[in-house]
């Protein structure tokens, strides 16, 4: 067999059909927006058939360029017009339709001809010479030709938006699919790990280390130490000799010039957690129990279970996370789990309730443990410890009908409670002692059901305009969304609506439908939308994380607080956001994607110190 039989299919077909289907790819691409490519090759075949003097594709990319559209799909597009259809088809088609409509005086020279000549070289020329001798003629030509481009683009925009559009539902439908094969894979692979068992929760008790009166544990008890500043936490702290935030925040005891992550941070964290043990305020339960904490705000409660969770099941993706981790933060979180041996903060798990929440229920008719309000924010926080062997047996398993759990807040925290437990599990097999029984296996986490569970909105404020005027900006946005101006202010009603101030008026702005087409999980969040269609193109925020022409406010401020910075001031305009869902995040997590940064708010917020796990 000679050696072009052995070579793959595809090299052996005809140029033409190489050549074709390499056309057709570039000017139909599946993996763009149909919309954009479509605009995009309207103005390649529009420019391409005009008489552009050879300067066709230099005109489509500046274009492309200018409205930010793909400019391949134009470029590629403007090639319809070449010598044989311009001369042969579309010279004498919009010659003809010029004529009909401004019927010119005859002349005695074959117009066409000259045009057919017409190049970059001699174009002043040819145009001044048929300025003077066919002036209608000139102008009729012009009229048709411009006719026939607009004809031409407006067929090529609906082909374009309809093949990109099929192309684009079927590439969608091919990834997702491909996505669900590789969860599909994963399972498979956890079931082998697991020897042939299917994927299931596991839930462990411990020896809680907390509050020994009771009296006493809400001034011990503090936020999470990522939601305030270190001038905020050293406030709060104030007054509280036995504020956890010594332990979480350490460095608020620290001279200001020590840095957040020097060594001296997590050995005075070590330092402050072990002396509030010597001092009896907090205590280790006396053998391994599980607990209940209730959350309360505005009248609605979460229960959540507290346990520990294995390392494995998060490397197994067994708990699925939807978040990406800053390397720095996961180091600092690290750091904090060594140093202090201990999970000082949980984890916010959340999952699909199958009937393990009425395990709970004959446990929270009894008197808590801890039960108080925080004066701050009003928020409602108790405590019941599970000592009975028998329940906790029956919570467990219970918990083993439950495949997976989801990361709902603290994806630094489980990163870093993952990664401590593999450390020591590392030290003890070089040592020969390790089991896999031992307590640094696992990490603190509280498992919400997510139907108790409520997102709140995460929403954008602007510091400027990035150069628009606001009449120019709300122009700009009308070609993304249907806007409505409001009586008052108000929150979103609905998804895919997002209500915007600016200038002492709230707007409802709804995404036009073209918008809402063949998304993914990810892209279809409004969060993704806004990013992708309004603060990237109109305010030049390329990475929310890092631009400083934007800002974040939490829905638990509420709308006035996007009212107070804007007409301070302080920002431009405000954008309130539609919540996400916790149906999103799962949905997401499943697909093994990544949200948006700054997609979900939680409240209320998870209390450091009220329980802690120690690690030995």
């Amino acid at each position: 067999m000679s050696m072009l039989h052995r070579l793959p299919k595809r090299r052996q077909e005809p140029k033409i059909k190489r050549l074709s289907r390499i056309y057709y790819n570039r000017m139909f691409p599946k993996n763009q927006d149909a919309l954009r490519v479509a605009f995009s090759v309207f103005a390649g075949v529009f420019i391409g058939i005009w008489p552009t003097i050879g300067v066709a594709i230099i005109l489509t990319v500046a274009f492309c360029a200018l409205f930010r559209l793909p400019k391949v799909p134009g470029v590629v597009s403007s090639f319809v017009a070449n010598p044989f259809t311009q001369f042969g088809l579309f010279y004498p088609a919009g010659y003809y339709i010029g004529c009909q409509i401004i019927e010119p005086d005859k002349i005695h020279f074959d117009f066409l001809s000259e045009m057919e000549g017409l190049s970059f070289k001699n174009c002043v020329t040819v145009i001044k010479n048929l300025a003077h001798n066919a002036p209608d003629h000139l102008i009729a030509f012009l009229i048709g030709i411009t006719i026939v481009a607009a004809i031409g683009g407006i067929i090529f925009f609906i082909l374009a938006y309809v093949i990109v559009s099929h192309r684009r539902k079927k590439w969608i439908a091919k990834k997702t699919g491909f996505i669900h094969n590789l969860i599909a894979e994963d399972e498979v692979l956890i079931k082998e790990a697991h020897k042939g068992k299917k994927p299931m929760m596991h839930i462990y008790p411990f020896k809680a280390l907390r509050p020994v009166d009771p009296a006493e544990a809400k001034n011990i008890s503090a936020l999470p130490y990522d939601v305030m500043n270190r001038a905020e936490a050293k406030e709060m702290a104030q007054g509280l000799p036995h504020s956890y935030l010594r332990v979480t925040r350490s460095e608020l005891e620290l001279d200001d010039s020590v840095d957040a992550y020097d060594p001296k941070v997590y050995a005075h964290a070590r330092e402050n957690l072990d002396k509030m043990i010597a001092d009896g305020v907090i205590a280790h339960d006396k053998k391994d129990c599980l607990y209940i904490y209730r959350q309360t705000m505005n009248g609605r409660e979460q229960y959540g279970l507290v346990c520990c969770v294995p390392a494995e099941d998060y490397f197994n993706g067994i708990i699925k996370k939807h978040e990406l981790t800053r390397a720095d933060k996961e180091e600092d979180r690290l750091r904090h789990v060594l140093g202090t041996n201990a999970n000082t903060g949980p984890v916010f798990l959340t999952y699909r309730d199958e009937g393990q929440f009425e395990l709970l229920a004959d446990v929270i008719k009894t008197a808590p443990t801890y039960d108080f309000v925080t004066e701050a924010d009003g928020f409602g926080h108790t405590v019941w410890v599970i000592e009975d062997d028998a329940k906790i047996a029956a919570i467990r398993k219970a918990f083993e009908a439950v495949p997976v759990s989801y990361i709902a807040d603290g994806h630094h925290r489980s990163a870093a409670g993952a990664r401590a437990a593999s450390f020591r599990a590392e030290e003890a097999k070089k040592a020969g002692t390790y089991t896999g029984e031992e307590e640094f296996n696992r990490y603190l986490a509280i498992l919400f059901p997510s139907t108790q569970l409520k997102i709140l909105d995460y929403n954008r404020v602007l510091k400027t305009l990035n150069g628009h005027t606001p009449e120019q900006l709300m122009a700009e946005m009308a070609k993304v969304f249907d806007i409505a101006e409001l009586a008052e202010m108000q929150s979103p009603a609905k998804q895919n609506q997002v209500n915007f101030y600016m200038g002492g008026k709230w707007y409802a702005c709804t995404f036009k439908s073209e918008y809402l087409q063949n998304l993914g999980p990810v892209d279809s969040l409004d969060v993704a939308l806004l990013q992708k269609l309004i603060l990237k193109p109109l305010f030049n925020v390329d990475d929310p994380r890092t631009s400083k022409n934007i800002d974040f406010v939490g829905g638990i401020r509420g709308l006035g607080e996007l009212v107070k910075r804007v007409d301070s001031g302080e920002c431009t305009c405000a954008f309130a956001m539609y919540p996400t869902t916790l149906d999103q995040l799962m949905n997401i997590a499943d697909a093994g994607e990544i949200m948006p940064p700054k997609s979900t708010w939680f409240e209320p917020k998870l209390r450091d110190g009220l329980l802690v796990h120690t690690l030995d």
